[in-house]
């Protein structure tokens, strides 16, 4: 299924400006539970180091649909696009597809829709991805799921998604960019998961950073931590 033009052209214009990123102070303490360092495989979730300063990929939330010998694929999850589906696709009454949000799901193929599906049995145009999670890019699959009234906490749409060639991901691995946590339904599928990354972060690096724009400019929307010791001990008084 595709997109108008004008309205993916506005997409890209949303896409976030790079940040600049303090050095990451090192881990000592182990990850709390659900956030333990694993191999990449379907269902996992890739999850950006703070100091990622890919425009496209940091602070995002990838939910991996393959990884293999030949390469990996992914939708971020946690970045939404504004707009809603009847806005962005042809032929979809506005009181059906405004009942659901359109995420950016990657740097590749903007022009294409994807789904995210759950409690849908796998058919030639549906693949499963892992449990209860389904996938496909088929326009007959979005207009039977919409005709079906499937709730928007089991249905989520995405602009584009992320790939990698072989042995790329894990040189981006290799690298420090991405956390590899056991991948969250419930979060893949909230109604809000544009504070995902936060939430992850502060439990897989938690010992603080603070983080500017690209300008230093005061009052933007990124979120700042502060350390909870800054500056050399106090020294004890003079009696």
């Amino acid at each position: 299924m595709h997109l108008r033009p004008l309205i993916i052209m506005a997409c890209l214009c949303l896409l976030p400006e790079p940040v600049a990123v303090a050095s990451k102070p090192a881990i000592s303490d182990p990850a709390p539970p659900g956030t333990m360092e694993r191999q990449p495989a379907a269902g996992m979730f890739l999850v950006a180091r703070r100091d990622l300063r890919d425009p496209h990929f940091s602070r995002s939330v990838i939910y991996l649909l393959e990884h293999g010998p030949e390469g990996s694929a992914g939708l971020i999850v946690n970045r939404p696009s504004g707009l809603k589906l009847s806005e962005a696709i042809t032929g979809i009454r506005e009181q059906v597809g405004a009942r659901y949000s359109l995420y950016f799901g990657g740097p590749v193929q903007h022009g294409q829709i994807m789904m995210l599906m759950r409690n849908t049995g796998q058919t030639r145009l549906i693949r499963r991805v892992v449990g209860d999670i389904y996938v496909s890019a088929d326009r007959d699959v979005m207009n039977r799921l919409l005709a079906e009234n499937k709730p928007p906490d089991e249905l989520h749409f995405y602009v584009g998604h992320a790939s990698w060639s072989a042995g790329q991901l894990a040189r981006e691995l290799q690298g420090d960019s991405w956390h590899v946590i056991e991948g969250e339904p419930q979060a893949v599928f909230s109604t809000s998961p544009g504070s995902l990354w936060e939430r992850l972060i502060e439990q897989l690096e938690p010992d603080g950073l603070y983080v500017l724009d690209q300008t230093g400019q005061t009052g933007t929307p990124l979120t700042a931590w502060i350390p909870a010791l800054s500056g050399p001990p106090a020294q004890p008084a003079n009696n």
